[in-house]
C-alpha cells in the first residue's frame, strides 16, 4: 500500500512483545552474572505500578506520588539497597525532583536523576534502560525516550476550578493531556474520551491505560478507540494508584 504512494526507505519492522521478552531475559542474565552496572530507582504509587516497573528492570522502588513526596533520606536508602555501582533515579513527579537531586549529591555512588514529570513518562523511559551501560548514558537515553511519551489522566476535582475556559465543579472529573486540563464533567466516559482524542491527535503506535484503585468501566471507551483506530495497540494495566482513576500513556 505504501509503495503505491511513493518510495519507502529505512523500513523497520519490529515485534515489540518479542523485544520486551528479550530485554527481560537480558536483564535477568545481567543480574545473575554480575554484568549489571547501573540500577534504576523509581518513585511509584500503587502495588500494580510497582510490579510494572520491576518487570521493566527497576530494582529500587520509593513510595511516592501526588501529596506523598519522598525525602532525600528515602532515596538514599533505596539507592543503597540496589548495591549497584551506579544508579538512575526516575522522579516521576515534578515535586520530588529536588529531593532526588539532593540524594544524588549525597550518595556514595554516581547517581543521575531523570526528571520525568509523570509515572507514565517514567514507565516509557524504562524501554531505553540498559543495565550494562553507565548511569550518565542511561539517563540521557531515558530522558530522551520520556520526552516522546504523550501522557493523559483523569482525576476528580477537589474544589471548584475555572481554567482555560473550563468550569469544573468539585467532585467532577477532570481530564488532563500532558498536564493541561482539556475536559471536565460528571461523566467519566465523556471526559476520558476527550483526553484520548487529544492524545491521538497525531499518529501513535501504543495507547496504555493504567487504572487506579477506583477502577472505572473501560469497556465502551476501549471499543470506541479500537473502532476508530484499528491500527493502534491498546494495553490495560490494573495498577491501583490513588487519586487518578485512569492514567494514559501514548507512544
Amino acid at each position: 500500500a505504501g509503495t503505491a504512494l511513493g518510495v519507502l526507505e529505512r523500513v523497520e519492522i519490529a515485534n515489540m512483545h518479542l523485544q520486551t521478552a528479550q530485554r527481560e531475559d537480558r536483564l535477568s542474565h545481567g543480574e545473575t552474572d554480575g554484568a549489571r552496572k547501573t540500577a534504576v530507582v523509581a518513585v511509584v504509587s500503587g502495588e500494580g505500578n510497582r510490579r510494572l516497573f520491576e518487570s521493566m528492570g527497576a530494582t529500587g522502588i520509593v513510595d511516592g506520588g501526588e501529596t506523598m513526596n519522598p525525602s532525600a533520606e528515602g532515596f538514599l536508602e533505596a539507592i543503597d539497597r540496589t548495591q549497584a555501582t551506579e544508579v538512575v533515579v526516575l522522579a516521576n513527579n515534578v515535586n520530588v525532583v529536588l529531593a532526588a537531586r539532593q540524594a544524588a549529591r549525597l550518595a556514595q555512588v554516581p547517581v543521575q536523576v531523570v526528571p520525568s514529570s509523570s509515572l507514565q513518562a517514567g514507565l516509557g523511559s524504562m524501554l531505553a534502560y540498559d543495565s550494562a551501560a553507565d548511569a550518565e548514558t542511561n539517563a540521557a537515553a531515558m530522558e530522551d525516550t520520556a520526552a516522546g511519551v504523550a501522557t493523559g489522566a483523569v482525576t476528580v476535582a477537589s474544589r471548584d476550578v475555572s481554567v482555560d475556559g473550563l468550569k469544573i465543579e468539585r467532585g467532577a472529573y477532570v481530564g488532563l493531556a500532558d498536564g493541561e486540563p482539556v475536559a471536565g464533567g460528571t461523566s467519566f466516559d465523556t471526559v476520558a474520551t476527550a483526553v484520548v482524542d487529544r492524545l491521538l491527535g497525531e499518529p501513535r503506535d501504543v495507547l496504555t491505560f493504567i487504572t487506579g484503585e477506583d477502577e472505572p468501566e473501560l469497556g465502551p471507551l476501549l471499543a470506541r478507540v479500537a473502532e476508530r483506530h484499528p491500527e493502534l495497540e491498546l494495553e490495560v494495566h490494573p495498577n491501583g494508584q490513588p487519586h487518578y482513576p485512569i492514567l494514559l500513556s501514548d507512544e
